[in-house]
């Protein structure tokens, strides 16, 4: 999955079709983006109803992301799309 010629927003989408949820620190830590980028890509994919955000009580204030059922189907055609660019 090299999504590595996307912007934030496809690229965030096509990384959360492989997750239940996801932190959004995990989009640095485990993809490279940069932490305002996904922030404000994430941000705008909720305003959409793409995503759904959870922050979970702990003492870190953990924020998780998922695909809303919208999202989903959005991200499975963006992912159809990059396997066509990699593969013809």
């Amino acid at each position: 999955m090299p999504v590595e010629g996307f912007g934030p927003d496809v690229r965030s989408l096509i990384i959360l079709i492989k997750h239940v949820k996801i932190k959004r620190s995990d989009l640095q830590t485990r993809y490279g983006m940069n932490y305002n980028v996904a922030k404000s890509a994430l941000e705008r994919l909720e305003n959409l109803g793409l995503v759904l955000y959870e922050v979970t009580g702990d003492r870190y204030d953990t924020v998780y992301y998922s695909l809303t059922e919208k999202g989903r189907k959005v991200a499975q055609k963006l992912e159809e799309i990059d396997e066509i660019i990699l593969n013809g």
